[in-house]
């Protein structure tokens, strides 16, 4: 037992903020992306002895993940469609005391620009771009969790930068 959980502890500093920006990006609230994590690990820790190939650990994981924010978009979409909900999103961006205030307001609105420009593309690019650029996943890890093949990972992942590309573009010259 004490093994099992040595072996959680490093799994999950290693995961966590992996797993929290993925999380983040595909949700765009802090608070939803914070449950969200908590309930992967607890359940990872659940379900740890579970687990036979332990070098799965990653794509149980973010398969984990992944279920809980479609769980997620589907409770939301039902919720709204009972009644009319105004949510807030908050946004995360780590501040250093020794940068530059001007530089801060400028890294925002640049991580505020690639999200909308995120959220204008299709869902199955935009969760590939993600899971590559925030997830740090392999194209092989992703073509695993997303059951498709590596080829296509690749082509979509390809189609998301040069629409965002073009969207960045277009903005910035605005």
């Amino acid at each position: 037992m004490f093994d099992q959980i040595i072996d959680f502890t490093l799994h999950y500093n290693r995961y966590k903020s992996k797993v929290y920006n993925f999380t983040l990006k595909m949700v765009n609230n802090t608070d939803i992306a914070d449950d969200i994590v908590q309930d992967v690990f607890i359940r990872l820790f659940e379900n740890y002895s579970k687990i036979q190939n332990k070098n799965s650990i990653l794509f149980w994981i973010f398969k984990t993940t992944r279920n809980l924010i479609y769980s997620y978009y589907r409770d939301k979409q039902k919720l709204e469609s009972i009644i009319s909900i105004d949510n807030e999103d908050g946004e995360y961006i780590e501040i250093d005391s020794n940068e530059d205030l001007l530089s801060n307001y400028e890294l925002k609105e640049l991580k505020q620009m690639i999200q909308i420009a995120l959220d204008t593309i299709p869902v199955d690019q935009k969760e590939i771009y993600i899971l590559k650029e925030y997830g740090e996943l392999s194209y092989k890890e992703i073509a695993e969790l997303l059951n498709i093949d590596e080829e296509l990972v690749k082509g979509r992942l390809f189609k998301a930068r040069q629409k965002l590309i073009r969207i960045l573009s277009k903005k910035l010259k605005s």
